[in-house]
């Protein structure tokens, strides 16, 4: 019998790799790590959810002037020099892809050039110019598919922010990292290798639902080998009547005698749901980890927990921890890169992200307390007796009704002694 054996490989981060004779860098060996990224982010349902919540937790509800209100003439002018849509999907790449295009538009007035608006530029379809001698990228290269480019391709030269007098520019926002001066990888990138696990599971397990005896069973004929199309005739029907989620389970074989009857034998995976069930919970933990989730009760995943109560105990402090040490750091980074931007047209107001609750949380202590500083007034007796019957829901859900009712029985007959 002859074996041939596989060796699995393992993740890898990506490299830059510059060719002589080239001009621009490219992101992995085949130049197409981004489209890894994007597939990841596509394939994997917690890797997806992860992104898709920081993003918008990050924007929240938009981007806002410090004293202004959101309807104000300037927040106005500031959603006309950064439109919302361009501002999230700018903040949705710089997750997913580590960072972010921005096209930079100016504008002439007189002898002076003022930036006019920003956009969004697809971080994909864009390489880096090789450095120059001080270690500048000076411009990026534009293709809208460098997986399919051939080499008479033109590439379209767009210059980077602040090294040009042309019309637009591009500023890439992209976090410094230790030996990388071209491209920065993705803040979650311990968390790939779970996220293409996460994937390969739900194919797996996709594969065995429509082809249930594929790669777990093998069907032998042992009464000899026929012309090619009855084998394919044969094959066609047993697939046909075994495969998918609806196959028969059960095999009718004629034979001619019982050394020539047809084998069926398992190539099967001992423990396989649970064995699936802990791949499957692994995956997703780490992928959580890698983005710093403090809770998957912040994606909308149900976790252990003793009810409603605990779980809005639980979102509350988890969503703190994660705006201050996450959500908080993406807003200060947008922000410093708009500031950057808008210096060159003069002047720049104080900006800031309208940060957005998960769920609304509201003290249901503090009325109570604020009511309780201000007591110094008598209390009506009356109106007190009567305050004392309709008690807060928190009591009525820790405290036996009829403790309740027996204690005001007590308490009324006191009185009349």
């Amino acid at each position: 019998m002859n074996l041939n054996f596989v060796n699995l490989s393992g993740y890898e981060m990506p490299k830059a790799i510059e060719d002589k004779r080239k001009e621009w860098v490219a992101y992995g060996e085949d130049n197409d790590y981004y489209s890894f990224l994007i597939d990841s982010y596509l394939q994997s349902a917690t890797n997806n959810a992860a992104i898709r919540s920081i993003s918008n937790n990050v924007y929240g509800e938009g981007i806002c002037i410090e004293g202004k209100e959101k309807d104000s003439k300037e927040v106005k002018e500031l959603r006309k020099f950064i439109r919302p849509n361009c501002l999230r999907i700018i903040i949705q790449e710089r997750k997913m892809l580590g960072q972010a295009a921005i096209q930079v538009i100016y504008t002439k007035e007189g002898n002076n050039r003022k930036v006019a608006k920003v956009k969004h530029f697809p971080t994909h379809t864009l390489r880096p110019e090789k450095m120059d001698e001080m270690g500048v990228i000076n411009a990026y290269y534009y293709h809208p598919n460098w997986a399919e480019k051939k080499r008479t391709d033109v590439l379209k030269r767009i210059p980077t922010f602040g090294t040009s007098t042309e019309k637009v520019e591009i500023f890439m926002l992209k976090p410094y990292v230790s030996g990388y001066d071209y491209f920065s990888p993705v803040d979650y990138s311990g968390a790939l290798p779970y996220a293409e696990l996460e994937n390969e599971i739900s194919d797996y397990l996709l594969n065995e639902t429509k082809n249930s005896f594929s790669g777990t069973k093998v069907i032998n004929f042992n009464n000899g080998v026929p012309d090619i199309e009855s084998r394919e005739a044969i094959t066609r029907d047993v697939k046909g009547k075994l495969t998918g989620s609806r196959g028969q389970k059960v095999i009718v074989a004629f034979n001619e005698n019982a050394e020539s009857a047809t084998t069926v034998e398992d190539i099967s995976l001992n423990d396989a749901p649970a064995h699936y069930e802990y791949l499957a919970n692994e995956a997703m933990h780490k992928i959580l980890v890698g983005h710093r989730v403090t809770s998957p009760m912040l994606l909308g995943i149900k976790d252990s927990g003793n009810g409603l109560a605990s779980n809005a105990d639980e979102i509350k402090t988890a969503s703190q921890l994660f705006n201050s040490t996450v959500i908080a750091n993406y807003q200060e980074e947008i922000i410093d890169v708009l500031t950057e931007i808008m210096e060159i047209n003069g002047e720049v107001p104080e900006l800031y992200f309208i940060t957005a609750q998960p769920i609304e949380f509201t003290d249901e202590n503090q009325e109570k307390e604020s009511n309780e500083d201000k007591g110094d007034a008598p209390v009506d007796e009356a109106e007190a007796t009567k305050e004392d019957t309709n008690l807060s829901a928190d009591y009525e859900l820790s405290v036996d009704p009829k403790f309740i009712k027996d204690a005001l029985e007590l308490y009324n007959e006191a009185k009349n002694v």
